[in-house]
């Protein structure tokens, strides 16, 4: 299978400008939405006992996924946090390349901890990353398919990140001292799909309201044998909190005999479609 690396042609358009514009007004209703639809979440399929862990995005911390970790141990999963901090670079970056690094050894220390928390249980576990969590997670997935039975994403910016609204914005937090060319813009894309290849399965969420990563970016180019895309109504800051989100999580851990059916309802689909 040709890597993205093949064909690097970035489709760059950024998320609408109304679609940035209510991101923090959304997340409230979504919050109190999930809270509101407790019942029927609880009614979701139940979980196996395995372990997942949750991966914040950029600048997160573990707070920022518990509400989805509680979620999941209430439906009978072991979620437990990523247990890192906060998911920021420490340092001013002279250059991409010094992302990536970043990247790199921040995925190494996920990968010391989910070896431990494989032996710890004797079984594979799932990842679910949100936006660069998400990078993590498909990256670790593809490094290490021994210890992950599946990774998740929600709102993960697969493609150049000036697909963003926040590629401007991080380019003035750093004194615009991040000098970025086609070559490295393709090395930084390339790199989550790099080490081996795809052998677990990859549900990758993005919503095409998205106020932070444009939907041209947004989609996982992975092995498709592995890869399902599935756009959710969403906003970027509320999917760990979104009940959308949560309904179709808890049905993708779920084994096929257990899954809700009534999640794949043409009624739902402007809500919840699969795209490839």
């Amino acid at each position: 299978m040709a890597t993205p690396a093949a064909s690097f042609h970035p489709d760059i358009t950024p998320p609408r400008l109304r679609h940035s514009v209510l991101e923090f007004g959304r997340v409230l209703f979504e919050m109190s939405s999930t809270a509101a639809l407790a019942p029927v979440l609880k009614r979701l399929p139940q979980g196996d006992g395995h372990t997942v862990m949750t991966l914040p995005g950029f600048m997160g911390a573990d707070g920022s996924t518990s509400q989805l970790r509680r979620f999941l141990n209430q439906q009978g999963y072991h979620a437990i946090p990523w247990g890192l901090g906060r998911n920021t670079y420490g340092n001013t970056p002279q250059s991409l390349d010094d992302f990536l690094a970043f990247r790199r050894r921040t995925e190494d220390q996920i990968a010391a901890r989910i070896e431990q928390a494989f032996e710890a249980s004797g079984q594979a576990i799932t990842l679910i990353g949100w936006s660069l969590g998400g990078l993590y997670a498909v990256a670790l997935a593809h490094r290490y398919p021994q210890w992950i039975r599946q990774a998740i994403t929600l709102g993960t910016p697969y493609g150049d990140p000036r697909g963003t609204a926040l590629y401007k914005v991080m380019g003035r937090l750093y004194d615009n001292s991040v000098q970025v060319d086609e070559d490295a813009l393709a090395r930084w894309v390339n790199y989550t799909y790099a080490d081996g290849e795809l052998a677990v399965p990859v549900l990758a969420l993005f919503s095409e309201s998205d106020g932070i990563v444009g939907t041209s970016i947004a989609r996982c180019e992975a092995n498709p044998r592995y890869v399902s895309n599935v756009a959710v109504m969403a906003s970027h800051v509320g999917f760990p909190f979104n009940p959308l989100v949560f309904a179709v999580i808890a049905n993708a851990l779920a084994s096929p005999a257990k899954q809700a059916r009534w999640l794949s309802s043409p009624l739902l689909r402007p809500f919840i479609r699969k795209v490839s």
